[in-house]
């Protein structure tokens, strides 16, 4: 397609809900940045993650395959290398940094990339690799030795030990210095990788951790967010009646008693560092710009997943519901992509990474799951529609409690025009037509 190679910049939050955005219509939290960038570009209105927890999803966005496909059905931890796990990304999987790679392209990476033998550079990135968090015993993290070396205090080390609301796993916590924000230090190695460009184009993986808890934010960033103006949601008390039974034992569930005032001041944080990962984009925008990049440089932002936030008496995600399952994504290049374009059929997250490679006269050459949508998308029209997947594990399965195949593929969803169904290995399906349920 492009006469010449554009530069990729591929942003991916983790754990941030879909319509926690300006230009989704959220009415309170404050996302300017991100709110011009939808306007000059391609807003898919109904994205769906391949899997609604970490380590899967991304390999999917990174892979153009489903969770089954590139063997990774739990989340990885350094302790989790035995294949029976399926905590590791298969190592014959090819990314985006792989293709990206051959052809040319300077790779960089910074966050965590939670896939598998995180301390070993990989697929395509080892020139530009700043990946912290998932190290193993014994070796060190390039973000905690940050926080040592300029000398503040590291939230992140025991992240467990910090308020949050009974059982919801959301915690949070107020930082004194913006030095000690983890989205803030992957931002910077975003704009030092800038900084040395070469004549080569660049595929540059930000991996932002944020929203995901540890929620860790300066009071005047929550000072933005009144408790008093945050609206709890209209299913947050659900006794989850007629649905399957195993929603009601997942760790996020809140209990009945939760304290509704304490649940909106762990939402005003959540918002709060929203606007922060925000103004951080608009900082590495405003950086593109003086390196006469912009116009040359794709960007896509996504999440790999969504997050609850108190729909149907729920946190976090591992769920089909809307909230956990659909996630934001907008991609802009001013010299390859309309303005003002929304995509409104559903889009698979899988279809990402095979777009983004045609956008850039790519492709894999290997099978994928995924297909691409970059003609479409360049001539303003709406993809022809197609049935969209995402797969998930149980908890057990997730976290290392379980090996049984029923844990570790237990779940499908497809959504397909306005319809969704759920599969359940063990429990009652689920059928749902979201423009009347």
């Amino acid at each position: 397609m492009p006469t010449k190679s554009p530069n990729v910049i591929f942003i991916m939050c983790d754990q941030l809900r879909h319509d926690c955005l300006g230009y989704a219509g959220h009415p309170l939290v404050k996302t300017p940045h991100l709110d011009r960038l939808a306007k000059q570009g391609v807003v898919f209105d109904t994205a769906y993650c391949p899997s609604p927890v970490c380590s899967p999803t991304r390999a999917s966005w990174l892979t153009g395959t489903y969770p089954h496909a590139h063997g990774q059905l739990g989340n990885y931890g350094p302790t989790r290398l035995d294949p029976k796990k399926m905590a590791v990304m298969r190592p014959d999987a090819v990314t985006l940094g792989d293709v990206y790679k051959a052809n040319g392209y300077r790779c960089g990476i910074a966050g965590p990339w939670h896939l598998g033998h995180d301390h070993v550079p990989q697929h395509g990135f080892e020139e530009f690799w700043r990946v912290y968090r998932y190290q193993g015993e014994g070796r060190p993290d390039i973000l905690f030795n940050y926080f040592d070396r300029v000398g503040v205090p590291n939230v992140y080390q025991n992240e467990g030990n910090h308020p949050s609301i009974k059982r919801c796993g959301l915690q949070y916590r107020l930082i004194e210095d913006p030095r000690q924000q983890r989205t803030t230090w992957t931002i910077e190695q975003g704009l030092e990788f800038l900084d040395t460009k070469d004549d080569r184009p660049f595929f540059l993986f930000l991996s932002v951790k944020d929203p995901h808890p540890l929620v860790a934010v300066m009071q005047e960033w929550v000072d933005e967010y009144p408790i008093d103006k945050i609206e709890l949601p209209t299913t947050f008390k659900d006794d989850l009646r007629g649905r399957p039974a195993w929603l009601k034992s997942e760790s996020g569930r809140l209990p009945d008693d939760v304290d509704e005032n304490l649940f909106r001041e762990m939402v005003a944080h959540y918002y709060a560092l929203v606007t922060h990962i925000d103004r951080e984009v608009g900082r590495l925008v405003d950086r593109l710009q003086s390196l006469d990049l912009a116009d040359d440089t794709i960007l896509a932002f996504i999440s790999d997943h969504g997050e609850m936030l108190g729909d149907h008496q729920t946190t976090t995600k591992r769920n089909f519901f809307e909230a956990s399952s659909r996630v934001p994504c907008l991609l802009t290049w001013p010299n390859g992509l309309p303005a003002g374009h929304r995509v409104t059929a559903p889009f698979g997250g899988v279809d990402l990474p095979p777009t983004l490679l045609e956008l850039c006269g790519l492709s894999f050459e290997n099978p994928i799951d995924g297909r691409s949508v970059a003609s479409a998308l360049a001539k303003s029209e709406q993809p022809d529609p197609m049935p969209v997947f995402s797969e998930v594990a149980t908890s057990d399965g997730i976290n290392d409690r379980s090996t049984a195949p029923e844990d570790l593929a237990a779940r499908v969803m497809v959504r397909e025009g306005a319809w969704k169904f759920n599969w359940n290995r063990t429990d009652i399906d689920e059928l749902y037509n979201l423009d009347a349920d």
